[in-house]
């Protein structure tokens, strides 16, 4: 199935996608893509995970699992974990094999109660460990697993709120955002949380009375975070210290309460030479300085932009509910092109010139620059550079002939031939 580009006025049609192939799955294709060795591999609320081969979007394998929670996989060394009820699956990255289940802390209360709902969410793949997320009807915390075995190494107190997004793990600390169970999305135990990658030692936690929305992103000493409040928030990654927030929108409190939310920064943030990009359900995209948090520029989309913007070669790449993905100049904020999907677009990568993304049911490859190693075959056989050092070489050879045949006369007729 192919879909329409939809130039904008006064951009170039050349800097226009090119659709290289896509992949049509039966549900909404609901995790990020990601891409390892030449292939690429994403999850789907048809409960599958799925492998395709970068290139040609062949599919490789998938896995189906009826208790699969469609997170965004981690993958290394040859191995993909994913997130599922009561459990953390390690599956060969080869063939989608299974190799581990985990066995998580209280699992045999979680079976044993219809009332205990658990599930492990988006992992993060670290120095020989799984770091998830977990969620329930009573609370959540991080669990860290061997990633060879599956042994639980440690498990953080469930009294945090639940865990929705992927932990990020930077210089022995595990950063996470806590949310409530729903409806609550406010209390003193919700917001950012740092624990010690080794132990899960709580080392500091920042709130502001409300929920945090994803997954924390960590960058020059620094934690920026979403909050149900309706900004985002800087942190000493050391001591969890505000350093500065910057407010789009009303806080966010699910029903049956009030203050609805309005405008307010949902996805991750994403940080790239001194610039924070954040999106918001009000269409709106924002670019700001990651020292001071003064706004740079702000962009808006047709509708909510609930992924997290990819950044690559000056441009940024956001997805958003209004079945788009969206270029934009990441120094101006200037609109390039954006490119029609069959849904709601999520968050992208960009490996080698090649935008990887879900939309709607389908996993899409568009190429959107060149690549960024050329192949030797594409390499010209001449070029200025090349004709200047031959030319070069041959006034030096012509310069030596010369001079040894001076050389030569000049001894003849001195008699020293």
């Amino acid at each position: 199935m192919s879909v329409p580009v939809v130039p904008l006025v006064n951009v170039d049609s050349s800097a226009n996608p090119t659709l290289l192939w896509n992949y049509t799955t039966v549900a909404e294709v609901s995790s990020s893509p990601v891409v390892v060795n030449g292939v690429v591999y994403i999850g789907s609320a048809d409960q599958n995970v799925y492998a395709f081969n970068a290139t040609t979007g062949g599919k490789l394998w998938n896995y189906f699992n009826d208790n699969y929670e469609f997170c965004t996989p981690a993958v290394a060394n040859g191995m993909i974990y994913v997130g599922a009820l009561y459990y953390v699956y390690a599956l060969n990255a080869t063939n989608g094999d299974i190799v581990w289940p985990s066995a998580p802390r209280l699992l045999a209360l979680m079976e044993a109660s219809p009332y205990v709902s658990f599930a492990f969410m988006s992992p993060t793949f670290e120095g020989g460990v799984v770091y998830c997320g977990i969620n329930g009807c009573d609370g959540g915390g991080v669990s860290a697993f061997d990633a060879k075995t599956g042994n639980t190494l440690w498990a953080s107190n469930f009294s945090l709120g639940v865990v929705y997004s992927s932990p990020t793990v930077a210089n022995g600390v595990v950063y996470v955002s806590a949310e409530g169970a729903y409806p609550f999305d406010f209390g003193p135990t919700y917001g950012v949380f740092a624990l010690n990658a080794k132990t899960g030692a709580q080392l500091w936690n920042y709130s502001t009375g409300y929920a945090a929305e994803s997954s924390p992103a960590v960058a020059g000493g620094v934690v920026y975070a979403i909050f149900y409040d309706g900004s985002m928030y800087a942190l000493n990654a050391t001591n969890g210290q505000k350093l500065w927030n910057y407010t789009v929108g009303s806080p966010k409190v699910l029903a049956p309460f009030p203050n609805i939310s309005s405008g307010n920064l949902d996805a991750s943030p994403t940080v790239v030479d001194g610039v924070v990009y954040a999106a918001s359900d009000n269409g709106n995209v924002y670019a700001l300085n990651s020292k001071s948090g003064a706004k740079l520029w702000s962009c808006t989309t047709d509708n909510g932009t609930l992924s997290t913007p990819a950044v690559d070669d000056g441009i940024l790449y956001v997805g958003s509910s209004d079945d788009n993905i969206y270029a934009l100049n990441a120094t101006t904020g200037a609109k390039l092109w954006n490119y029609a999907t069959s849904g709601s677009v999520g968050s992208a990568v960009v490996v080698d010139g090649i935008l990887y993304v879900g939309g709607g049911n389908d996993v899409y490859a568009l190429r959107v620059s060149s690549p960024s190693a050329p192949s030797p075959a594409s390499h010209p056989i001449w070029t200025w550079a090349i004709g200047i050092a031959v030319v070069v070489l041959i006034i030096a050879a012509v310069a030596v002939v010369l001079i040894l045949k001076k050389k030569s006369t000049f001894g003849v007729k001195n008699g020293f031939a």
